[in-house]
Parts: C-alpha cells; sequence; structure tokens
C-alpha cells in the first residue's frame, strides 16, 4: 500500500490522465481497474472486482439491468455515468434537506431510495425489516471483525 504523500500524487496523476475522458460504456473497466492499482496500490484489481453483473431492479420493464461494478469484499455496487450527464439537472433547485425529507422529497427519488434501501439490506444478508438501529449496530460488528 501507498504512503499517504505516494498516494495524494498519484491520485493527482490519476485526475490529469482521466480529464475530459468519461465514456460510460467503453472506459468504465479501464477507469476503475486504473484507480485501484495506480492510486490505492492494489496489484491485481480485477481479482477484487467484477464489472456488468446482472442486478433485479424496480425502474426497468425487464426487472434486470446491470451494475457496472461490484467490489466483492466491501460489498460497493458502482454505477457510472459519463461526463456529460448532469445528475443533478432535475433536482437544481431542491437543497440537500429537501431531497432527504421523506416527507417533501421527489416520489421518484423516495422510490430510489428505498429500492436502494433493499438492495442493501440484501446484500448484507440483513432482514428486510431491520431497524435502523439494528442495522448500525451489524454495520459496527462486521466492522469491528474486520479490524481486530
Amino acid at each position: 500500500m501507498s504512503t499517504t504523500n505516494t498516494q495524494k500524487q498519484a491520485a493527482k496523476q490519476f485526475v490529469k490522465e482521466w480529464a475530459g475522458k468519461g465514456y460510460e460504456k467503453g472506459e468504465t473497466q479501464r477507469f476503475w481497474i486504473d484507480l485501484l492499482h495506480t492510486v490505492f496500490g492494489i496489484d491485481n484489481p480485477t481479482k477484487m472486482m467484477e464489472f456488468e453483473l446482472p442486478v433485479k431492479t424496480i425502474t426497468k420493464e425487464k426487472g434486470s439491468d446491470f451494475i457496472d461494478g461490484y467490489i466483492t469484499a466491501t460489498k460497493v455496487l458502482i454505477e457510472q455515468k459519463g461526463s456529460h450527464i448532469d445528475l443533478s439537472a432535475k433536482y437544481r433547485h431542491s437543497s440537500l434537506a429537501d431531497l432527504y425529507d421523506e416527507t417533501v422529497m421527489p416520489v421518484e427519488l423516495r422510490r430510489a431510495h428505498r429500492a436502494n434501501d433493499a438492495a442493501v439490506l440484501e446484500a448484507y444478508g440483513f432482514p428486510k425489516d431491520a431497524t435502523e438501529s439494528d442495522i448500525v449496530a451489524r454495520l459496527f460488528k462486521m466492522y469491528q471483525d474486520l479490524t481486530q
């Protein structure tokens, strides 16, 4: 693993090399492999990460889609968008408080949050009716187990 200064320099170089790039379909895999190897010092990133895995979704009529990347050990799902896509355009006039307040957040965003919550519970093997405090306790236990 890199030292902090070495990693900062590698990150700066990585940003320079990837500036202006961002074709989602053609560069996602190279981007993540390069990031994990160059910045984080992981020797064989393809052994820890899978690409284009099918996932269940409630937003597609066919019921499934593909996630751009998945890091198995940490259960991280990656959905990357091209650099030309403005993900905030639809909600530009909303505050973060509005976007995360269940009573006023847009309906489609609420649906997306609930779908994401369900996917996270499933990925971690938690019960669907787990409370927030139960989830936090389980996550801290997992962290504790990993760091001891």
